[in-house]
Order: C-alpha cells, then sequence, then structure tokens
C-alpha cells in the first residue's frame, strides 16, 4: 500500500468551486470516502499524528455559531471526522491532506450542526421565492444528478438554501421501503408497512446498506423529512445500544464482536462494509444462471414473489 500526502492546486480549486456552489449542489467529493475503508485510514493517519489529537475549537477564534469546545481536549482521533483522506481501490493507496481529520471533534460537529440547522429555520422563512431570489429558480438534485426547477423540490427551513438535496420524484423512490435494495444486499425478512400517511416514509432503522434486516423489528415510520436527512446514518450513541435483531443474522458477528472488543460506532461500519463488499463481490463472480438461483431461494426462503429476471439485469447493470 502507498500513502502520500498532498495539497494540490487543482485539489484547492475544486474545494473553492464547490465551497461556493455548496448552497445550491451537494459536493460531489462527499462520500468518496467510503466507510468500509476508515478503520484502515485512521490507522494510517495514526502513524503520521499519533493516537490523539487536541480539539479548541471556538475557544480561541470563536465562531460563527457561537459553539466552543466543552471538557477534556485532547482526544482520541476516531472522535474526529476524516477529511482530505481518499482511498483509491485500484491502487489499494491511502492520500490524506494534511493530518486527514477534521479541526473539531464530532461532539463539536453535531453541536455545530444543531445550532446551524436552528439558524437556517430562522432565516428560511420566504418559500421557494426566497430560494429564487438568492439563487435563481432551478437546482440539481443529488440522486438524480438533473437539473430541476426548485418548484420540484420540497421545502425544507432547515437546509441552508431552504429545499431538500433530493427531488420529490427521487424522495418519493427513496420513500418506498426497500425497493431494488433487496437486490444488492438481501436482506433477511419480507416486512412492509401496509399504509403511509402523508409525507412518511417507511425507514429501516438499521440501514440495510450496513446489514439491515427487512424484519419489523428494523422498521419504522419516519416524516420525510427526517428519513432524508438520516440517509444511511447509524443514529446511536455506542455500539452496546444496538440490538443484534435489527441486523440480518449473517452480519450479527460482526456487530457482537465489536461489543465484546468495546469498539466505536466507525469500526463497526467499516467492518460491515467491508464484509458486505466482499459479499457482493463473490456475487458478481456467479454467473446468471447461479444468480437467479440465488434470487430463486432468497424469494422460497422469504415467501416474496420478485421479478428474479429483472433482479438479474439489475445486478449486473448496478455493479
Amino acid at each position: 500500500m502507498s500513502i502520500e500526502y498532498y495539497n494540490t492546486k487543482k485539489e484547492v480549486a475544486i474545494v473553492s468551486y464547490y465551497r461556493k456552489k455548496k448552497t445550491r449542489e451537494v459536493n460531489e467529493l462527499l462520500g468518496k470516502n467510503i466507510k468500509k475503508y476508515h478503520e484502515k485510514i485512521y490507522e494510517e493517519i495514526k502513524k503520521k499524528i499519533g493516537p490523539t489529537k487536541i480539539c479548541n475549537f471556538g475557544n480561541t477564534r470563536g465562531s460563527k455559531t457561537g459553539i466552543k469546545h466543552e471538557g477534556e481536549k485532547l482526544l482520541p482521533i476516531e472522535c474526529f471526522e476524516l477529511k482530505g483522506c481518499k482511498y483509491d481501490e485500484a491502487t489499494n493507496s491511502i492520500s490524506i491532506n494534511g493530518d486527514g481529520l477534521q479541526g473539531f471533534c464530532r461532539n463539536c460537529s453535531k453541536r455545530r450542526r444543531r445550532k446551524r440547522l436552528e439558524q437556517s429555520k430562522k432565516e428560511n422563512t420566504g418559500g421557494h421565492q426566497q430560494y429564487i431570489n438568492k439563487y435563481g429558480d432551478t437546482k440539481k438534485c443529488s440522486m438524480c444528478k438533473n437539473e430541476l426547477n426548485c418548484m420540484n423540490f420540497n421545502l425544507s427551513p432547515s437546509m441552508e438554501c431552504g429545499l431538500h438535496n433530493v427531488c420529490k420524484g427521487c424522495s418519493k423512490i427513496y420513500g418506498e421501503s426497500l425497493g431494488d435494495r433487496w437486490i444488492r444486499y438481501l436482506p433477511d425478512g419480507n416486512f412492509k408497512y401496509k399504509k403511509t400517511g402523508k409525507d412518511e416514509h417507511d425507514d429501516h432503522i438499521f440501514p440495510l446498506a450496513l446489514g439491515g434486516s427487512n424484519e419489523e423489528i428494523n422498521h419504522q415510520l419516519l416524516p420525510s423529512k427526517e428519513n432524508l436527512e438520516k440517509s444511511c446514518s447509524l443514529l446511536f450513541k455506542n455500539v452496546h445500544e444496538i440490538d443484534e435483531k435489527l441486523l440480518s443474522e449473517r452480519w450479527r458477528h460482526i456487530l457482537i464482536k465489536c461489543k465484546e472488543e468495546e469498539q466505536s460506532l466507525v469500526v463497526l461500519e467499516s467492518r460491515l462494509k467491508k464484509a458486505i463488499d466482499t459479499e457482493i463481490k463473490q456475487r458478481e463472480k456467479l454467473s446468471d444462471i447461479e444468480l437467479k438461483k440465488q434470487f430463486e431461494d432468497y424469494n422460497k426462503k422469504w415467501n416474496c414473489r420478485k421479478d428474479v429476471n429483472r433482479a438479474v439485469n439489475k445486478f449486473r447493470n448496478n455493479k
């Protein structure tokens, strides 16, 4: 594995561009640092700066939100979100800009984000017209990537620009509990709320992408706004808060091991993503006949009536 520390003019230009556009578009660079590699990246950062870092957010120069770090300042590096790190799967290399960490800890980040949401709610009271006056009449959807009329986005005063980042069409598709995600993740169970209220989503408490099951215990009804903001996040304080039954059975041993080792949520996410990615890559090696048989067995086991031929094509086209 090669490790590279860089800070090129090109990257500065990209960051500068997205800082200017952040109120209208979701940064295309977000999400590139896949969570399954976090444990490995933190290990490399530890070699560079050691196991700890100081958070002194807001205590020296203040902050726009008024948030200041409270409590012990010297913290484990895992208490800081990653920044400027990239993992290249093709070359199995890690690139780290600076120390690879945010300048403030996760706790400060949460408090800061909460305060910014409160401020946005107070500022964004003019609806779509306020957005048009400030940014123009179009907005890019973070899911379908289409530039659409801003009226195709629901109002969300807590967002900085006052509108959701996901258009109404994509939001409706996202709100369907399982959709085509079963093809990729093959979750245990076959539960779905028969009816949902207006602007309600059938949400998986433990995300399917992290090994969550499709059993009733892992379902909850959420307002569409909360579900979109939740995305694929683990909203738990620590691994001990997670009921093992929320996960599909074949992934529960990873949670159990993390509990025994007193690991953080970051480590749990990293291990789950790595295991799930390995399983998906193994399935990619199957022939279409073998893959179809796997989907037929899934239908039989969970009493489903899913189109297995469509599932094979969808799986092949969405690697």
